[in-house]
């Protein structure tokens, strides 16, 4: 059962409900309600009201994200007609719209759906990890944005407005939420202007909870959350035609994130496509059917002329799973790595208006700089390698210099002393930022022997720094149809 307690402080208040006559709403007054409900965006880079843009844009105000429990992007995803979110391999995410999106892999992979906070383009952003909070709206245009939008909009753009600073007064609101898994999240702002022509606002977001995934091999609770965003924003009117707007943001997750949940298998005893696709069952994947199944071969190695005995399985043989039982239950896995993950993000900018009578000039800057770092067995199960035995004992032969003669034992012997540590485990490198690994002295071993170890993948993102300025001059309100001048 979960129970939720939530507050806003310019809302507490103690009152006595009091019954009045109701009258009929006359044209001056429906006139106002219809006022008060237009939403103003910025799909063509200039304020509108969305009844006004002739784009196939889909926009939510801070009301319409509330009624509709939209907290994050998956929820979006579940209001709008041909968009769809998902969170891909190695920590990336990609928005379909309209069937064209982006699910390539790597660090140098651009999106096909531009993502911008305040009109300002992110790259590799973790805004997705953590829960909307304190939101002006959210505008999805749908369909390709490049000439207002720049590169990576060819699907359409997600445009991410927070809420500015009001200078009309002092507000606040929370949230608190405790639930099952001692989940604890939190959400909150404060609204301050300091005098009458300065306001600042500050919001932030707070998440921890426990794992739902149980790992049998140590008993250990993973794929947890402990993450919390922070933006701070400041707002300056020195006059009546000038705004000026600062912004910051910070991000931060450390815990046992899991890139990839469990995967159901109906196991091929071939091996050669490693799942079949008549069922789901509760199996591990043939791992002679993997790349690197097929790359430590004795077969593989033959054809390429280094002896046999060296492979660590037969393409026609058990695999590294042949003897693994998978737990018939999709929140329970046997792994012995830990996942590790670690992301933070901050976000810097600036923004600054003013109106020359018919024409408005905009001034604005972003800097960004993003950092990941995830570890986690892929494959999620304890492997066992079939032929361990002979092939680690063809290796010990061969850097021994009394059996091959010391000029192939120089070879052999830093690769013997790199994979074994002095108790016989097996070890693989432990990833670093500087590309060092097991033959300079770090690394991960198994201690219960090579028998049991399982193939672990690793990926690493590295930190990535983006800035840009823009200085646009917008529509005139004396022209008919809009017009834009855009400087570099």
């Amino acid at each position: 059962m979960k129970r939720k307690l939530s507050f806003a402080a310019a809302g507490l208040m103690a009152g006595t409900f009091l019954t009045t006559p109701a009258f009929a709403q006359d044209a001056g007054d429906e006139e106002e309600a219809v006022a008060t409900n237009v939403i103003i965006v910025t799909a063509q880079r200039q304020a509108q009201s969305l009844q006004e843009v002739p784009i196939a844009v889909s926009a939510f105000s801070a009301e319409a994200l509330e009624s509709q429990q939209i907290e994050n992007a998956s929820d979006l995803q579940l209001t709008l007609p041909n968009v769809s979110f998902t969170k891909s391999n190695f920590t990336s995410s990609s928005f379909t719209i309209r069937g064209i999106g982006d699910l390539c892999v790597g660090v140098s992979c651009d999106s096909a759906t531009a993502i911008h906070v305040n009109s300002a383009p992110l790259f590799g952003t973790r805004l997705f990890e953590t829960e909307y909070f304190d939101l002006e709206r959210i505008e999805v245009l749908r369909g390709p944005q490049g000439t207002l939008f720049g590169r990576n909009a060819t699907s359409g753009v997600v445009n991410v407005v927070t809420a500015k600073p009001d200078l009309s007064g002092f507000s606040g609101a929370g949230e608190f939420e405790y639930g099952n898994f001692n989940s604890i999240k939190a959400k909150g702002m404060i609204n301050l202007p300091i005098g009458e022509t300065i306001g600042a606002r500050i919001a932030g977001f707070y998440l921890k909870r426990d794992g739902y995934t149980t790992n049998l091999f140590n008993g250990q609770d993973i794929d947890d959350r402990d993450m919390y965003a922070v933006r701070g924003s400041l707002r300056w009117e020195p006059g009546p035609d000038t705004t000026i707007d600062l912004m910051a943001y910070y991000f931060r997750e450390d815990d046992n994130r899991m890139r990839i949940q469990k995967q159901l298998c109906q196991r091929d005893p071939t091996g050669v496509l490693g799942c079949l696709n008549n069922r789901r069952d509760f199996a591990k994947t043939n791992s002679n059917s993997t790349f690197t199944g097929t790359l430590g071969s004795s077969e593989f190695l033959a054809i390429n002329g280094i002896p046999s005995t060296f492979g660590l399985n037969s393409l026609y043989g058990p695999d590294a799973y042949a003897n693994f039982v998978e737990a018939p239950d999709v929140r329970q896995i046997s792994t012995q790595f830990t996942p590790e993950y670690f992301a933070d993000e901050l976000q810097l900018q600036f923004d600054a208006d003013h109106d020359f009578g018919a024409i408005s000039v905009s001034l604005n800057g972003t800097y960004q700089e993003a950092r990941v770092d995830s570890r986690q067995d892929y494959n999620q199960g304890i492997g066992e390698i079939p032929n361990a035995a002979l092939a680690f004992g063809t290796l010990q032969t061969f850097a021994n210099p009394l059996a091959v003669g010391p000029f192939v034992a120089s070879y052999f012997q830093p690769v013997v002393e790199g994979l074994f540590d002095s108790a016989g485990n097996l070890c693989t490198s432990d990833t670093r930022l500087d590309n060092r690994g097991a033959f300079e002295g770090f690394s991960i071993c198994t201690p219960t022997g090579p028998s049991s170890t399982g193939p672990t993948r690793t990926a690493r993102h590295g930190r990535s720094n983006r800035s840009s300025v823009r200085i646009l001059t917008v529509r005139s309100t004396s022209c008919s149809a809009g017009s834009m001048l855009k400087v570099i």
